[in-house]
């Protein structure tokens, strides 16, 4: 049986982010960094300069007008949803061709991406501020299984074999099985990026939101997500998909003409432009 934390610890490629993601944190950080030094700092890493710059000229931003250097998309967007874009990048450019045993890294990816969507559609029609950071939590909501098919391909594979499973019989088969569960995982790998406490928090709660205290919302708006895409990748059909999720959506979003097909299209409609974006589609 195994825990998080040494799954994660035996695999140096996904154990880190880049350095250069932590220099620009620790500018983020830094009250006493300027614009200029930022700016500079992105600029020296040609790949994930080039990415943000992709992510924030995507429809998803709605900028008023394209813009070509990082010093542009700072001044339109501001600091703290340049910094998610920067993680969000640095997560696509480092990890986007690892191949991890059987699994199908398109459609984790896909997934992973259409999560992350229709939580920053959630987000911005509950009226959540932090909508970037929504799309951060989705993209991220999965990637324990990414670090189980590294480090332990035959056993993650006797989990999928096991049809049928919902998001929480996975969890529970796989707590059986290895030892612990994608949600814990993901919490390790959180803390090995040193990424902030909430992330984990929330990315560990996802399975239980209600463990997650204050964050249970968003929490529970990651386990949605993660709902809707196991039926989207199973193909049910989107007037079944409305029908069947439209309480827990209602309940959501606090509001009692929330559309499930609306949060679905909308999410959707973005999803090849988001994964081209972020050089996991071409």
């Amino acid at each position: 049986m195994y825990r998080a934390q040494e799954l994660v610890a035996s695999l140096d490629k996904l154990a880190s982010l880049p350095s250069v993601y932590y220099r620009i944190r620790d500018k983020l950080d830094d009250p006493d960094a300027t614009i200029a030094e930022l700016t500079q700092e992105i600029a020296s890493d040609p790949a994930l300069s080039t990415a943000v710059l992709r992510v924030a000229n995507s429809a998803m931003y709605g900028l008023p007008r394209r813009v070509d250097s990082i010093g542009q998309a700072l001044n339109l967007i501001g600091l703290r949803t340049l910094g998610d874009i920067v993680l969000t990048s640095s997560i696509a450019t480092t990890f986007g061709g690892i191949h991890a045993g059987t699994m199908d890294m398109l459609r984790f990816w896909r997934s992973s991406v259409r999560c992350a969507l229709l939580c920053r559609v959630m987000a911005e029609q509950r009226g959540d501020v932090l909508a970037e950071r929504m799309f951060l939590l989705g993209l991220l909501s999965d990637m324990g299984h990414l670090v189980m098919y590294q480090a332990i391909p035959d056993l993650s594979d006797l989990v999928l074999s096991t049809g049928g499973l919902s998001l929480e019989q996975r969890a529970a088969r796989e707590r059986e099985v290895i030892g612990c569960d994608f949600a814990e995982v993901g919490v390790a790998l959180a803390h090995s990026w040193r990424l902030p406490v909430s992330l984990g928090v929330t990315l560990g709660a996802q399975l239980q939101p209600e463990q997650a205290g204050d964050l249970a919302p968003q929490a529970a708006c990651i386990r949605f997500a993660r709902h809707l895409d196991d039926d989207i990748e199973s193909d049910v059909a989107l007037d079944d998909l409305a029908q069947k999720h439209v309480a827990t959506w209602r309940a959501l979003s606090g509001a009692e003409d929330a559309s499930v097909s609306a949060l679905v299209t909308a999410a959707e409609a973005s999803l090849l432009e988001m994964l081209v974006a972020m050089g996991l589609a071409h």
